[in-house]
């Protein structure tokens, strides 16, 4: 039996008021396994004015009730029920495995209650006026109504973050997921209500593909719509960001990465390598700070290659309840990362782990010896169980080779000498521009360095800054989900300019 995925407006399920429905695939099966709900512009514009309504008094709800219902959505989520109804969306929807499917709803767990603390964020600060006497009041204050567009590769919990950040700041949501993920969206919707969330303040609305770029853009022209968050793409991220210009709208993107791990001599190999593979086959490679190029010292580079080779082994790809590594959404995903792994191997990169071959969305794990800038798989983010290692000298190789990319998101650097992982990752650039003309690649970081740890990593109100790249911005903090509101109060008997002095 298909399930189905319907909108949900001002608290309530509904269907399309056309009627109008898409299916969902699963991209390894090719099974229908979701029937959607999709949703016309009139829907849309219903949601956003609910939305707006909703805003004034959901920001006016004290944040000790905020606290309390974002504890029970957390618990909500975890309980048997709701974990089942999640780990079966995000198998089907997204061809994904039971480990993962479970992993959703406690990760997704972790947003509400970082909520509880980020709605005591909101502190404002006070300061002497220009005049004397005079006192200024500033405020942080939410945006309004938040446009939030979810990825696919972590269909619940990426999802409750788009959600749960703005929500805990005061601001409503409009909420768009991806058109492969539905079903994770509305379960995600449905305990938000369930844990007592007052009507209208998340309104969700699902779009068929072939619809999706009219109805995106009406949506960010709306005047209603103050503030917009996408993971994703670059591609798309781009579209958006264009759109979003035209209003003057603010925009948080997140749109990829190409982290880099660097192993230097004296790094603790088996710890390290333990860490890349987490990093880099995690999701399938389906993570936005998945380890794609590990750049290794030469000393220790054919003891960290043959660690590698051995632990690959015992990780298992596949559907069944002992796979580590899942099928990937899509077969033109697939499709994608074989293409760029024979274009690799073409250009001259060594094949030490992988088969080159797909089985319906199913790719295995592919380890590449080599690889260089101008290189498609070097320049551009996987999204794949693929990766890079490749052999340097020197320290100061490794870190202009770190920064040898548009964008990222992540790094790890591997030494026991934390004196020096700290000199040299303050040199590595995450998070930021990279390509600024003429600047010096060194002394500058702008977002995640981790050291002895994982590029799969983050911290709430600290962590993933937009792609790291021309294209990506902003954090999901309280400093991109609200706004400086300012008030002066003027001191008594203010001297007003000569023109009115005598008056």
């Amino acid at each position: 039996m298909v399930a189905t995925a319907q909108l949900w407006i001002n608290g309530e399920p509904r269907p399309s008021s056309t009627d109008k429905t898409f299916d969902v695939v699963n991209g390894h099966t090719l099974e229908v396994v979701t029937r959607a709900s999709s949703a016309s512009i009139e829907d849309v514009y219903e949601a956003i004015e609910v939305a707006h309504k909703a805003q004034p008094e959901w920001e006016a709800v004290p944040w000790r009730t905020k606290r309390e219902l974002f504890i029970r959505g957390a618990q909500l989520i975890n309980t048997p029920k709701y974990a089942d109804l999640v780990t079966e969306a995000v198998c089907q929807e997204t061809a994904n495995i039971e480990s993962w499917g479970k992993a959703e709803s406690w990760l997704a767990s972790t947003y509400f209650m970082d909520a509880c603390n980020a709605v005591t964020q909101l502190a404002g600060e006070t300061m002497p006026s220009k005049d004397i006497g005079g006192t200024v009041l500033v405020e942080r204050r939410p945006h309004g109504t938040v446009f939030a567009m979810p990825p696919v590769n972590s269909p619940f919990y990426l999802a409750a973050r788009s959600i749960i950040v703005p929500l805990s700041f005061g601001n409503t949501v409009l909420f768009k997921p991806s058109e492969q993920s539905p079903r994770c969206a509305e379960i995600l919707v449905q305990a938000l209500y369930d844990a007592g969330f007052p009507k209208g303040v998340v309104n969700l609305i699902h779009v068929a593909r072939e619809d999706a770029p009219r109805v995106v853009a009406e949506i960010i022209g709306h005047k209603l719509i103050r503030h917009i968050n996408f993971s994703g793409s670059d591609v798309v991220g781009r579209i958006i960001a264009q759109e979003a210009a035209k209003y003057l709208k603010p925009c948080v993107l997140e749109l990829g990465g190409k982290s880099a791990a660097i192993v230097l001599n004296d790094a603790n190999v088996e710890e390290a390598a333990k860490a890349i593979l987490f990093g880099g086959l995690a999701n399938s490679g389906q993570i936005c700070m998945s380890t794609e190029r590990v750049i290794v010292q030469r000393g220790i580079s054919d003891s960290l290659i043959q660690t590698l080779k051995t632990m690959v082994k015992q990780i298992h790809p596949g559907i069944d309840s002992s796979a580590k590594v899942p099928p990937l959404v899509s077969q033109s995903s697939a499709e994608r990362v074989i293409s760029l792994l024979k274009d690799s191997v073409e250009r001259g990169a060594e094949m030490i782990v992988g088969d080159l071959k797909r089985e319906g969305s199913m790719v295995k794990p592919h380890i590449l010896l080599g690889g260089q800038q101008g290189w498609p798989a070097w320049d551009k983010e996987s999204f794949g169980p693929m990766f890079f290692v490749k052999t340097v000298d020197t320290e100061e190789e490794a870190i202009d080779l770190a920064n040898a990319t548009d964008y990222t998101l992540m790094a790890a650097i591997w030494t026991r000498d934390i004196q020096k992982a700290l000199r040299l990752g303050r040199k590595i650039r995450t998070g930021t521009e990279l390509d600024l003309p003429s600047e010096p690649l060194t002394n500058i970081s702008s977002g995640n360095v981790n050291i002895n740890g994982p590029t799969f990593s983050a911290e709430f109100g600290v962590g993933l800054h937009g792609l790291g790249g021309a294209t990506g911005y902003g954090r999901f903090d309280v400093e991109d989900f609200t706004q400086r509101h300012i008030m002066v109060i003027a001191p008594p008997n203010l001297q007003y300019p000569s023109v009115v002095n005598d008056v």
